[in-house]
């Protein structure tokens, strides 16, 4: 917790060790589709409610995902009636997330166009042909296809949602127009309906290719895309 109060505004992060990272290879696609669905629907408001509950009080609410994490952000007025709605809000979709099947279904079919169209484009090929010669068979070389998608169920959203955003499995940082008191309460009220669950275990080390690997794939593009990589330092390492 950072405490400022040069303007009126408090920003809230949450997030969970529930990265890509964390799907099966059968399932790609499940952390980025639980995180996003949970935006979708919570504690009975469908995701135009949640919008324009939002936007009624000028509160933005974002999110992220990468390799190892998955999380949502919120900036809101520091005043009472703005920022206890935003809380409300944005604590639903922590703590309550609906996952309805008929958006779940939606959205997995968009998805999927998007990852068929996406098959076609050079950049894709590309990248991901690097993660898979750079990774291997570690998590971090996964990546969704249109049958690991249409492969996930509503169930394996509540799953995921189980086992990944637990209590134990968040880090919350604030900075903003709050005093310490106040952040302390918010911080309860944020943590406290989360599944209870024990931590997650860490994901074990990438093992880095020993040699070089080079691979020319043929495609009709007018340009060349070229991508390249090499094992850097750790930012843990002495010499970083």
């Amino acid at each position: 917790f950072v405490e400022n109060h040069d303007l009126p505004i408090i920003d809230l992060s949450v997030s969970f060790a529930a990265g890509s990272a964390r799907d099966i290879p059968a399932k790609a696609g499940l952390a980025e589709i639980t995180r996003h669905m949970m935006t979708t629907g919570a504690a009975g408001m469908n995701e135009e409610e949640i919008s324009r509950r939002m936007a009624d009080i000028g509160a933005n609410l974002g999110g992220e995902l990468d390799f190892d994490r998955a999380g949502f952000k919120l900036r809101t007025l520091s005043k009472a009636r703005e920022r206890d709605q935003a809380l409300e809000i944005y604590t639903s979709i922590l703590q309550k997330p609906d996952f309805p099947e008929a958006v779940l279904q939606r959205e997995k079919t968009r998805i999927v166009a998007g990852l068929r169209e996406a098959a076609t484009k050079p950049d894709t090929i590309s990248n991901k042909t690097f993660m898979k010669a750079l990774y291997g068979d570690h998590p971090y070389a996964l990546d969704s296809e249109p049958e690991t998608v249409n492969a996930i169920q509503r169930d394996d959203l509540v799953s995921f949602y189980q086992g990944h955003y637990s209590a134990n499995n968040a880090v919350i940082a604030m900075i903003g127009d709050m005093d310490r008191a106040l952040a302390e309460q918010v911080a309860e009220r944020l943590s406290a309906g989360l599944p209870q669950g024990a931590a997650v275990s860490p994901l074990a080390a990438p093992a880095l290719p020993l040699a070089a690997n080079e691979q020319r794939i043929a495609h009709p593009a007018t340009q060349s895309h070229i991508v390249m990589g090499y094992p850097g330092i750790r930012r843990g390492d002495p010499d970083y």
